[in-house]
């Protein structure tokens, strides 16, 4: 690699570093989780376990948004050769095309989060004053809890990372994690889009 090649990579790297970091950046990433808030947790499903007399639940969202990803598994074409003796020709096919719709999706969504997973976006603090109707939101910081768990009036602990954006902030990609008491989890990789100047959840990939 020349000299050349590697200044351009530099610079490339440290523009796209100090546009991560904007004032601008920052701004729409704060306001495209504010709107997608409800999704992520997805209230509306999870609202029938509160008593309607109650006060709006607490949800704890993590101070910082990080630069995790969910677990993306490489798909493997699922059969051997003496499994193909037992099956048809049209079965043998069916598992071929799967394979290789699987393996389109895994790269799309390699690409797209590739600049959480290798660090190229930054880690940064979250205080934005969130504007919920239906949730309390406070902060908390994960270092300084010891378990999860919820107690009445709390709603659970969402984590969220950094936001991918594109060119022209009208789509973004990130990852989330909400807890929501014992055996109440889940967490995805997103693609998000802003529509009629509200974002929105619009694709789901890895997680669950």
């Amino acid at each position: 690699m020349n000299k050349i090649t590697i200044v351009s990579l530099i610079v490339i790297s440290f523009l796209s570093c100090q546009k991560n970091n904007s004032t601008k950046y920052i701004k729409i990433e704060n306001e495209a989780i504010n709107d997608i808030i409800l999704e992520m947790t997805k209230f509306d499903e999870m609202k029938d376990k509160f008593n309607p007399n109650d006060k709006k639940h607490i949800l704890y969202v993590e101070s910082v948004l990080d630069t995790t990803t969910a677990y993306t598994f490489k798909p493997e074409e699922n059969f051997t050769e003496i499994e193909a003796d037992e099956l048809s020709k049209e079965e043998i096919e069916q598992i071929k095309l799967n394979f290789i719709q699987d393996s389109i999706k895994y790269e799309r969504e390699k690409k797209l989060f590739l600049d959480l997973k290798n660090d190229k976006i930054k880690k940064r603090p979250l205080n934005y004053p969130f504007k919920s109707t239906k949730l309390n939101i406070k902060y908390f910081d994960a270092e300084e809890i010891e378990d999860f768990d919820t107690n009445e009036n709390e709603f659970g602990y969402l984590f969220i990372s950094r936001i991918i954006f594109n060119e022209d902030y009208t789509k973004g990609y990130l990852h989330y994690d909400f807890i929501c008491g014992d055996g109440c989890a889940w967490d995805y990789n997103i693609e998000i889009v802003k529509i009629d100047d509200k974002w929105k959840i619009s694709e789901y990939f890895s997680g669950g």
